[in-house]
């Protein structure tokens, strides 16, 4: 049996919540799962050992000229010959080109007013299969080997792809300083895009030789990072999400208004700062004792 999944949303988050879907298909069916995705959740790096996958392809999901991409996607899904094709995202576009693919069996996911991405994807694929037994936690397998994994390394997530989500550079500023202070081997992680937002953290910090800066690393080294790091700290975001999955120690600083719970549901033993109620003292100190 042939199976694929098309997945239309964009971020490493994302591509991680799909994951108790991807198992469940796997175990259900007895077969390895292809995936259509976004080139954006660097699925090939992140799922490259995952055992439950056959193959990834990077599909062209963009808005412009929308004829044209229903019919370039359903000829991607058409490639696969697939019994069973499985559309994540509730679109109409995406729909189209799915409706008129040759995959036998076709399953849509839902509209709805869930905001969590992670909860919506867990609870459609329960609805659509009767999954009643669907597990929320799942473990990540990487590509990378390591020498060791230093227990005080710390990995730092300072960015976060929606704004309003960021703890912000002056809370960070006095926490990395506290952080070396306690001698921590930090990684600090932000999107080369916004290098000049955290200009303050680079100029102050770049010459301490207990400070790695991830923007200039590719892909695959973020994930070798992420693998040595013994506690990933931070906005919630991908590498938080990515942190989950690994089943490392995550503390993950969250603004309710912007930002659910999300990578709870991938582990259930994420830990969780409410950075709208919670003033920036008391953040610092509950890092610190996370830490210890």
């Amino acid at each position: 049996m042939k199976i694929l999944v098309i997945s239309a949303y964009r971020g490493i988050g994302d591509l991680i919540f799909h994951l108790p879907l991807f198992k469940y298909l796997n175990k259900k069916f007895k077969t390895k799962i292809n995936l259509i995705t976004v080139h954006n959740t660097k699925a090939k790096y992140i799922l490259k050992k995952e055992k439950i996958i056959s193959k990834i392809v990077y599909g062209d999901f963009n808005r412009q000229q929308i004829l044209k991409k229903i019919f370039n996607l359903t000829s991607e899904i058409n490639k696969f010959k697939s019994d069973l094709a499985v559309l994540t995202a509730p679109s109409k576009r995406l729909r189209a080109s799915l409706i008129i693919s040759n995959a036998k069996k076709k399953i849509y996911f839902s509209k709805s007013k869930e905001k969590d991405l992670s909860k919506y994807i867990f609870y459609e694929t329960k609805k659509k299969f009767q999954a009643s037994k669907l597990k929320k936690n799942y473990k990540l397998n990487l590509s990378v080997k390591l020498k060791k994994n230093y227990k005080k390394n710390v990995f730092l997530n300072i960015d976060s792809f929606h704004n309003q989500n960021n703890w912000g550079q002056e809370n960070y500023l006095k926490i990395i300083s506290r952080l070396l202070e306690k001698k921590y081997k930090l990684f600090i992680n932000f999107s080369p895009r916004n290098k000049e937002k955290f200009n303050l953290i680079l100029n102050k910090f770049k010459n301490k030789s207990d400070i790695i800066f991830t923007y200039k690393k590719n892909f695959n080294n973020v994930l070798q990072i992420l693998q040595k790091c013994n506690y990933i700290i931070g906005n919630e975001s991908g590498p938080i999400c990515m942190g989950a999955a690994l089943r490392k120690k995550v503390l993950s600083i969250y603004n309710p208004l912007t930002t659910p719970k999300s990578s709870k549901t991938i582990y259930k033993k994420v830990k969780f700062i409410n950075s709208k109620n919670t003033n920036s003292k008391i953040i610092h100190n509950k890092i610190l004792k996370f830490l210890d």
